[in-house]
C-alpha cells in the first residue's frame, strides 16, 4: 500500500555538476529520521511534468536559482515551498558577486521564495543588499557540492580516480571557464538571451564586454598552451574545457596540440583528485584542489584579467611559461597536504564546519508544517507515451543542435548525458552507503523517485 510522505522535487539541469550532490543531499534529508520523506530527482523537464500533473497541494521545490513570475506562480499553486539552492553564487564570483545575484531572480518575485540557502556568509550579505525582501529567509547552508569536496568524502571519487591514473598517469590537470571562448559562443548566448523569457535581465550579464573578455584572453591562452606543447621537458597537461564552451574550438586547438591533451569527459572532482596540481583562470575546481592538498596556480595572461576571487587567493600566481614549467615540474609527484585550517578569505566566503551542509539543509528542510502527500503515479500507457515523446525531443534536440554546429559554428555539450537512470542512481547510493535501504524506482523516463 502506497503511504503519504512528504515530496521534495529536485530539478536537475547540469548532471556533471549537480547530480552527484542532490542524490547524497537527497539521501541525507530522507534519513533524518524525524519525517517521512520522498525524493524526485529528475530533468527540469520531467520534473516540471510531475508537478503539472499531481493533483494535491504539497511539498518541497528546490531549485538553483529564480524562475520567471508566471512558472513561479504555477508551481506555488500545487507546492508548499518553494526554496533556493544557489549553486552560482559561488567562490569563483566574489569579485563580481553583485552583478551576479542581481541577475539570479526577476523582481517581484522574492514573495513566492520561502527560503533561500547560500554557501557562505560573504554571498549571503550580498544576496540580502541586492533583494533586502529576502533578507529573513536567507541562510547559510553551505553548498551539498562542497561536502563533496571535503577529505570525508574522498572514497567517493576512489574508482573513477583510480581508472583516469591508469589511463592518464601522472597529469597536472588545466581546468577552463573561458566560457564565452569563441566569436560564435558569444553570439550564440546573445540570441540565446534576446530570445529568453529572462532577457529582461539580461543586461546585467554585459554578455557583449565579458563575452569579448573571455575571448581575448582564450586567444592569448592559445598562445600560451601552444608553447608548452613545444617544450619537451614540461610534464603531461589535460585541458577539461568547461560544460558551457564552444568544444568545436577545443577540437580545432586539440588537432594542432602534440603533448597537450583535452578531453571533455567524466565528473570534475574526478579529475582534480586524479592530477597532481590544477591549473586555472579562476574557477571553482582550485578551490575543490585546495581542499584535497593538491596544489593550484593561477595562470595570469593579462594583469588586467585577474579576477581576484578566492581562487586567486589560495592559488600560486603564474605569469609566463617558465613560472608554469617550473609548477608543473615541481607538483608532478607531490602527495596531497589538505590545510589544517582556511584561511580568513575561505572562511567568509566557504561554510565549511563540523557538520555537513547536507546535514543542515535536511534539518531545516523538514522545519516547515508540510502536507504529507501519496507517490507520483502514472499508468504504463502514459508511461510508454512520455518516454516516446522524451525520445522525440531528445532526437530533435540533437538535429538542430547539429544544425546550429553547421549554420553556427558553435558544439555545446549535452546538458544531461546518458539520462537519468535508476542504474547510475543506485550505483552512486551503493558506492556512497552499501547498506543505504533505500528504494530507488524510475518513474519517468529522466526521472527517479527515491525513498525509504
Amino acid at each position: 500500500m502506497h503511504q503519504k510522505k512528504i515530496n521534495i522535487y529536485i530539478p536537475i539541469e547540469i548532471k556533471k555538476r549537480e547530480l552527484l550532490s542532490k542524490i547524497i543531499l537527497s539521501k541525507f534529508i530522507i534519513k533524518n529520521n524525524k519525517k517521512k520523506i520522498r525524493c524526485y530527482i529528475g530533468s527540469k523537464t520531467q520534473i516540471k511534468k510531475i508537478i503539472s500533473l499531481k493533483k494535491n497541494y504539497g511539498g518541497i521545490y528546490l531549485y538553483n536559482g529564480g524562475l520567471p513570475y508566471n512558472q513561479l506562480e504555477k508551481i506555488k499553486k500545487k507546492i508548499e515551498k518553494f526554496i533556493v539552492l544557489d549553486e552560482e553564487i559561488g567562490p569563483a564570483s566574489t569579485d563580481s558577486l553583485e552583478r551576479t545575484i542581481t541577475s539570479r531572480l526577476w523582481v517581484g518575485t522574492e514573495k513566492y521564495i520561502d527560503k533561500y540557502y547560500v554557501i557562505g556568509k560573504y554571498a549571503s550579505d550580498i544576496v540580502a543588499k541586492v533583494w533586502p525582501k529576502l533578507s529573513s529567509k536567507i541562510l547559510v547552508t553551505g553548498w551539498p557540492r562542497v561536502d563533496l569536496w571535503r577529505p570525508e568524502f574522498s572514497f567517493i571519487y576512489n574508482n573513477s580516480v583510480e581508472s583516469l591514473r591508469k589511463q592518464y598517469g601522472n597529469f597536472i590537470l588545466f581546468s577552463s571557464d573561458f566560457s564565452l571562448n569563441s566569436i560564435k559562443r558569444i553570439n550564440y548566448e546573445l540570441n540565446y538571451w534576446k530570445d529568453s523569457e529572462w532577457k529582461t535581465l539580461s543586461k546585467n550579464l554585459d554578455i557583449d564586454a565579458r563575452g569579448k573578455k573571455n575571448f581575448f584572453e582564450f586567444q592569448e591562452f592559445i598562445k600560451l598552451i601552444s608553447e608548452l606543447d613545444e617544450n619537451i621537458d614540461i610534464p603531461q597537461i589535460i585541458i577539461r574545457p568547461h560544460p558551457s564552451e564552444d568544444l568545436l574550438e577545443w577540437k580545432k586547438l586539440g588537432k594542432s596540440l602534440k603533448r597537450i591533451k583535452i578531453i571533455f569527459k567524466g565528473e570534475l572532482t574526478s579529475w582534480v583528485y586524479a592530477s597532481s596540481g590544477v591549473l586555472h583562470r579562476g574557477c571553482t575546481s582550485a578551490v575543490e584542489a585546495h581542499m584535497a592538498g593538491i596544489k593550484t596556480g593561477y595562470i595570469v595572461t593579462n594583469k588586467e584579467w585577474i579576477r581576484k576571487s578566492l581562487p586567486y587567493q589560495v592559488s600560486e600566481h603564474l605569469y609566463n611559461s617558465n613560472q608554469i614549467i617550473e609548477f608543473c615540474k615541481s607538483n608532478i609527484s607531490k602527495k596531497p597536504l589538505p590545510p589544517k585550517e582556511y584561511i580568513e578569505a575561505f572562511k567568509n566566503t566557504i561554510r565549511v564546519e563540523k557538520i555537513f551542509a547536507c546535514e543542515i539543509i535536511a534539518e531545516d528542510m523538514i522545519k516547515f508544517d508540510l502536507t504529507s502527500e501519496l507517490p507520483f503515479n502514472c499508468n504504463t500507457i502514459y508511461n510508454i507515451s512520455d518516454t516516446l515523446k522524451v525520445i522525440f525531443i531528445k532526437i530533435k534536440s540533437f538535429i538542430i543542435k547539429l544544425i546550429k554546429k553547421l549554420k553556427d559554428g558553435v558544439l555545446l555539450p549535452d546538458k544531461i548525458p546518458g539520462g537519468i537512470t535508476k542504474k547510475e542512481i543506485t550505483n552512486i547510493m551503493d558506492n556512497f552507503e552499501i547498506d543505504h535501504k533505500l528504494k530507488i524506482r524510475q518513474i519517468l523516463i529522466d526521472c527517479v523517485e527515491i525513498e525509504e
